[in-house]
């Protein structure tokens, strides 16, 4: 039988993932008021306004995930599986995305501080590796917490009565597929909104960079894709299938032979250019470390065609159960 309520285990991962939400929110509507709000340092040129509204779209989109991830936290503590499931993909982006930073933060080499500055090296260095640490813990924390057969059985439905008849379920998309879906239409509806922050757009395929008119085309191209791919898997369309794996081969087929090209760094020189950042050792030192930030953009597009190749079967399964039904 279905417990009558979450373990203690499970309320303390929601109510931390209810906290690391609702301090998430608070750290954008901050940033965004910051960037809107702060007179520019008289001792330093201002920021571009493309950068600056790019920033806010960031925060944006930061902030939808958050609120995303409160109602994930409601649904783990109502036990419904698909919260179950979303936790799981997000402790493993987590712990992904830390644990590949953590190494860079604790042995990079980071630029001279100017004489005048508050902070010294070492604290931005621990700073750095407890933002990054503690979500790190956090997601292995839920990995390991969310696959135990125990934890897993308080998700499960609860079971039927003698002479009750289970009524048949609807096909619906896998659940990995399902917030991989969801997570592709809120990036492609913020990525769509990009042009009009006065961003530079620029896209680069296999190592030949197009802007302008081009580049704003093959933009919208790219995003207008995924967002159709994205919602026909929701609607379990066999055709949205290959479509949105065909695109993640085709970004890691393009990102891969963008790093090792000869064109690389002319290429991300020029798109620095264009933004008319502040020069300074910061800005030379995120230069320098363009292509390592590359590399490691790559490794969530090989996990996510890893789960599309893991969950084809049941995406199959699902469209093909929907036209049974459809067809009686």
């Amino acid at each position: 039988m279905k417990p009558s309520g979450p373990s203690g285990s499970v309320i303390a991962a929601g109510v931390v993932a209810i906290l690391a939400s609702l301090v998430t929110i608070l750290i954008a509507v901050a940033a965004i008021a910051g960037i809107s709000l702060m007179p520019p340092a008289s001792s330093s040129p201002p920021l571009p306004q493309s950068v600056k509204s790019t920033a806010v779209v960031m925060m944006v989109f930061l902030a939808g995930l958050a609120i995303f991830g409160i109602f994930t936290s409601v649904g783990v503590l109502h036990l419904k599986n698909w919260a179950r499931v979303s936790m799981l993909i997000w402790g493993a982006v987590m712990a992904a995305f830390s644990g590949l930073a953590l190494p860079f933060a604790a042995f990079m080499p980071m630029p001279e501080a100017p004489a005048q500055s508050p902070v010294a090296l070492p604290f931005v260095r621990t700073l750095l590796l407890i933002v990054y640490g503690i979500p790190f813990l956090i997601g292995v924390w839920w990995l390991l917490l969310f696959n135990q057969r125990a934890i897993k059985e308080q998700f499960l439905a609860p079971a039927l009565g003698d002479g009750q008849l289970a009524a048949p379920a609807s096909p619906r998309c896998p659940l990995p597929l399902a917030i991989l879906a969801g997570f592709s239409i809120l990036s492609a509806g913020f990525s769509l909104l990009l042009p009009f922050t006065n961003f530079p757009v620029n896209v680069i395929l296999f190592g030949h960079r197009f802007h302008g008119a081009i580049g704003v085309a093959l933009f919208y191209l790219s995003a207008g894709l995924l967002l159709v791919g994205a919602i026909g898997m929701l609607r379990l369309k066999q055709w949205s299938y290959p479509l949105m794996l065909g695109q993640y081969f085709f970004w890691m087929a393009s990102g891969t032979i963008t790093l090792v090209s000869p064109s690389y760094d002319r290429n991300i020189h020029e798109i620095i250019s264009q933004m008319n950042l502040p020069e300074g050792p910061m800005g030379q030192a995120a230069f320098a470390q363009t292509r390592v930030f590359g590399v490691l953009s790559l490794i969530p597009g090989v996990l996510l065609i890893w789960l599309l190749l893991y969950c084809h079967t049941r995406f199959v399964e699902a469209c093909a159960a929907k036209e049974a039904r459809q067809s009686i």
